[in-house]
């Protein structure tokens, strides 16, 4: 399983101590330096059958700035 993290991120911190603690093998990704590709997104988003904004910080500045939320709508029809 890819465990996509950011190290400071104190969620990620308790996911991982989570995953440690059930024993559950990961390979660990730093989002920031490894972005998943689009193919990777367009994959995970189709097998989870979450919304695409649930794939987003949508709290986070980058998103607002790049004004994501409207992006992601077309992107989900693609």
């Amino acid at each position: 399983m890819i465990f996509l993290c950011y190290p400071k991120c104190t969620t990620c911190q308790k996911a991982q101590k989570w995953l440690d603690a059930k024993g559950i093998p990961y390979a660990p990704r730093h989002i920031k330096e490894q972005n998943p590709t689009e193919a990777e997104l367009r994959q995970w988003h189709q097998k989870s059958g979450l919304p695409l904004k649930k794939f987003f910080n949508t709290s986070g500045l980058l998103y607002k700035e790049k004004h994501l939320r409207a992006a992601h709508c077309t992107i989900s029809h693609s």
